[in-house]
């Protein structure tokens, strides 16, 4: 099949972990065979043979007018078996697939309209009435409209109950990306360490003020999504209190203020104990991720949906410890991970424990891999997106 891609959206496994639906999705129908050319504004994704780019965005992501002057001049010149569109690019695909009558794809990421839609910009704010009607619209329109988790898959139905939703749910992060393994002795180690693409991820200054001689401490990282509510300063205050009795205890944080929270790691005299690392650097995450005993979830509080984020941590093999949300109760239970009210006293005992009773916190990371391992593979993804595609295809008679 022919497939034109568009998204309003970057795809890039390097800024965050935005883009790996994306490009899971893209690979999947690359590696299949399909010839699927790309309309984003901004990409940085390895070349394969089957996957196009139509418009060059160099260092700067494109604007949406000119990405949908590309996809126009794709339609016109090119021919082409389908459109998968995601999010608010599926407006646009819509009209495209009603000009050359051809199926279209939506990967939903949200609801756009209704009592459950995310908060909107644009002038969808201004005409909530228009934007629920034309989202409607598209939900009748489209051919397959793929959705991630449970909750929006209810909310979508709620637009439209006769949607042909899929539900897909996402996937960890680790099978798209490249890690170097890591030792605890580079925390100790004089030598730059976790060296991303762009900078070293612990710079001399960085780095805990380890003695080697000793052996380095139990390991945290503090993955922190987007949109969270609780204040940095609470955990701070919970790595203070970890670090009063496990004195050699060294904390990342990714997704954290980085200039507010060094402030308060040094008014709270931990800046040799924190790292704080970049969210747009993903490589000295995952090595991060290979060093850590532990790891602490503080989810976006007002979102209804999982954030993909946490398929990866549960991948990563060590016990999760999360602040309570209703919304992963599905994926996140009493076997999968530590549940913690969002306060420092809670926080730092839910740490100790997985830190000081081993026992436990193997059984925890174990039932979190055999989750991924049991719903949430790369090969079964794959399968699902390319067998959606492969029923599009019009049989003969």
């Amino acid at each position: 099949m022919n497939i034109l891609f568009i998204s309003y959206a970057e795809v890039s496994l390097r800024k965050g972990e935005g883009g790996v639906r994306a490009a899971g999705m893209l690979h999947a129908l690359a590696d299949a065979g399909h010839r699927v050319d790309l309309v984003v504004p901004y990409t940085d994704l390895p070349d394969h043979p089957h996957i196009r780019v139509l418009i060059d965005s160099g260092d700067r992501p494109v604007r949406r007018a000119k990405l949908r002057m590309a996809g126009r001049r794709a339609m016109w010149r090119g021919s082409y078996d389908a459109i998968h569109a995601s999010d608010e690019a599926v407006f646009f695909a819509m009209r495209l697939c009603r000009w050359k009558k051809i199926p279209l794809v939506y990967a939903a990421t949200r609801c756009f309209s209704g009592k459950a839609a995310s908060r909107r910009s644009g002038p969808g704010r201004f005409f909530p009435k228009h934007l629920n009607r034309l989202e409607a619209r598209v939900l009748e329109r489209a051919d397959v409209v793929f959705s991630s988790c449970s909750a929006l898959t209810a909310d979508l139905c709620g637009v439209d109950r006769d949607a042909r939703i899929m539900q897909l749910e996402d996937i960890p992060a680790q099978p798209l990306y490249v890690r170097r393994d890591a030792d605890k002795s580079i925390l100790s180690s004089e030598e730059p360490a976790l060296r991303s693409s762009k900078r070293p991820a612990l710079s001399p200054s960085k780095r805990p003020a380890l003695s080697p001689s000793k052996r380095p401490g139990p390991v945290v990282v503090c993955s922190v999504l987007p949109g969270h509510t609780v204040r940095v300063r609470q955990l701070l205050m919970a790595a203070r209190k970890v670090i009063d009795v496990v004195p050699g205890a060294v904390f990342f944080f990714k997704g954290a203020p980085q200039r507010l929270a060094e402030k308060m790691a040094a008014n709270l005299d931990i800046t040799d104990h924190c790292i704080f690392l970049s969210p747009d650097e993903p490589e000295p995450f995952f090595s991060a991720l290979g060093l850590a005993d532990a790891v602490l979830m503080v989810p976006h509080g007002e979102s209804r949906y999982i954030h993909p984020q946490v398929y990866t941590l549960l991948q990563a093999g060590v016990p999760l410890v999360t602040l309570q949300d209703a919304a992963y109760d599905e994926v996140l239970t009493e076997k999968t991970a530590v549940r913690v009210l969002p306060n420092s006293d809670s926080i730092a005992e839910g740490l100790l424990r997985v830190i000081r009773e081993p026992l436990f916190s193997l059984a925890i990371a174990l039932e979190g891999q055999q989750l991924v391992a049991t719903r949430h593979t790369y090969s079964s993804f794959k399968h699902k997106v390319r067998m959606t595609y492969h029923d599009l295809v019009p049989r003969n008679p």
